[in-house]
C-alpha cells in the first residue's frame, strides 16, 4: 500500500516538474523578446532606452513619440512581470527536484 502511494505521489511531482520546464521554457523565450533597461528621459522630453551589452553601457534613442514611449514601458513592464514568475518558477523547480531526490 505504502509503494503504491509513493508511485502515486512521484508520478504527480514528475508531471508537474515537467509542466514547470515547459513554463520556465515559455517565459524565457517571452523574455527573449523584450526590450530590457529603463526608460530615461533627458533634455526637452527626449527619450533614451538605456541597458547594459557585454558589460558596456547602451543607450537607444526613442524619441518623443508617445505612443512609442509608452508602448516600450508597457513592454518593460510586461518583461518585469514575467522575470519575477520566472523566478518563481526557478525555486518551485528546486524544490520539485529536491522532493524528486528524497523519493529515490
Amino acid at each position: 500500500m505504502m509503494m503504491v502511494i509513493i508511485m502515486i505521489i512521484d508520478s504527480v511531482v514528475r508531471n508537474e516538474a515537467l509542466r514547470n520546464n515547459k513554463m520556465i521554457q515559455q517565459y524565457e523565450n517571452l523574455i527573449s523578446n523584450l526590450p530590457k533597461g529603463s526608460l530615461i528621459c533627458r533634455k526637452n522630453e527626449y527619450y533614451y532606452l538605456k541597458y547594459r551589452k557585454n558589460g558596456k553601457v547602451c543607450d537607444d534613442y526613442v524619441g518623443k513619440d508617445k505612443e512609442r514611449i509608452s508602448a516600450i514601458k508597457e513592454q518593460l513592464e510586461q518583461r518585469k512581470h514575467y522575470e519575477k514568475m520566472l523566478s518563481a518558477l526557478k525555486q518551485e523547480q528546486k524544490v520539485i527536484n529536491k522532493i524528486l531526490g528524497g523519493l529515490l
